[in-house]
């Protein structure tokens, strides 16, 4: 399996590779198939494509905006206070390298629970092109621990 937890390149790190210093993965046990990472990155023939999981979140939820080489992104689950439930928030920044990616035509939706975010690549650049770094942020408890 290769860094990415998928058949797609790009960084990030499977459960194997999972750094010991890093918190532990949060896996949902009532999954039955499919890939388990929150996250997926994968580089095509003509962008960067990310998956995230963002469970419960609305579109209407869903904020984001690119500052540079910045991608910065937001969603939230709504809050149930009739049971005591403060919704789920997550967010984070991709930083992508502007000499092979084209931010202005980045764009990021919201589909059943899952944050697509498509940076196309720039035609010109034939230099095999990386993210450069990539934060998650994700608001979870013990109880969402395997």
């Amino acid at each position: 399996m290769n860094k990415a937890g998928s058949s797609g390149g790009g960084p990030g790190y499977s459960h194997k590779d999972w750094p010991k210093h890093f918190p532990p993965i949060p896996r949902n046990q009532f999954q039955k198939s499919g890939n388990q990472s929150v996250y997926e990155v994968k580089e095509t023939k003509t962008a960067r494509v990310a998956r995230i999981d963002t469970p419960g979140c609305t579109v209407s939820s869903l904020t984001y905006w690119i500052d540079g080489r910045n991608l910065h992104f937001f969603a939230g689950e709504p809050d149930m206070p009739e049971y005591g439930y403060d919704g789920r928030k997550y967010g984070g920044t991709m930083v992508f390298d502007p000499v092979a990616y084209d931010m202005e035509k980045a764009r990021a939706k919201l589909v059943n629970g899952v944050l697509w975010i498509t940076v196309p690549k720039i035609q010109r650049v034939n230099a095999k092109a990386v993210t450069i770094e990539k934060v998650l942020n994700f608001k979870t408890t013990v109880d969402d621990m395997v």
